[in-house]
């Protein structure tokens, strides 16, 4: 029995109290003479509840503490503090438990970011981060992965997607990024992102794939800046999908 809630402690309690209370009175007709069961079995019924209702109450209350504790603790190790999407860790935890996922790395980082940061301010730009990071997790499907990998850099992954579908997908992000200014004290603040981009075949490795898709983007920022480059396969160079001046 999981124990989440205050009703989660209160059923706990009663059914703890119910077996006992049925554990009590059949020990009192295997034990005592049927002559003496109309004054043990009452007298054993009060003691029973008297002890173990509030007793389970304190220890499930202290069991939900120590689960609430468990998630918080989980939360902080696998979700990103500032932008609540996964953390590098748990990207690279969750990708080790499937060896040979197919689909598309997508390395996508904040144009001029520093910029941000020296005009208006680090906390402006942990809000910029944190809205991209929003806009990129409400974009894609349930079973990718949005991952703040370091910075103003995210990796995503979109699971089963080809290299077709992968680019169309991080063409779609780019311009969403494009479309979704932030107000900021009154200021609209335009942002846009580099995407790169590389296919994982199941037989490769995560990292393989996060290198390429690191070389595309360096390939994007270098071509000016908020566009998408897919590392072709069998290609090493990689081209670009689109781009918004």
């Amino acid at each position: 029995m999981k124990i989440e809630s205050k009703w989660d402690v209160v059923l706990f309690s009663l059914v703890v109290t119910v077996t006992s209370m049925v554990c009590a009175v059949t020990l009192n007709y295997l034990i005592f003479p049927a002559e003496y069961l109309s004054r043990t079995v009452p007298g054993t019924m009060v003691i029973v509840t008297l002890v173990t209702i509030p007793t389970c109450l304190f220890v499930g209350s202290k069991i939900r503490e120590n689960v609430h504790l468990s998630q918080e603790l989980r939360r902080l190790v696998e979700r990103d503090r500032l932008t609540d999407v996964a953390t590098r860790d748990f990207f690279f935890n969750r990708m080790a438990k499937v060896p040979d996922a197919y689909g598309i790395s997508l390395m996508v980082d904040i144009d001029f970011f520093k910029r941000v940061n020296d005009t208006y301010g680090h906390l402006t730009g942990d809000r910029v981060i944190t809205h991209v990071a929003s806009l990129l997790r409400g974009a894609v499907r349930p079973g990718d992965i949005v991952c703040r990998f370091g910075g103003e850099e995210f990796v995503v992954f979109l699971a089963d997607a080809d290299h077709t579908g992968g680019a169309a997908m991080a063409e779609r992000l780019r311009a969403l990024v494009a479309e979704s200014p932030i107000d900021e004290a009154g200021t609209t603040l335009s942002v846009t992102v580099s995407i790169g981009g590389s296919l994982k075949e199941a037989t490769d490795h995560i990292e393989t794939a996060i290198q390429r898709a690191d070389d595309a983007l360096y390939r994007a920022k270098n071509g000016g800046r908020n566009q998408v480059h897919m590392h072709p396969i069998g290609n090493p160079r990689p081209v670009a999908v689109g781009e918004t001046s």
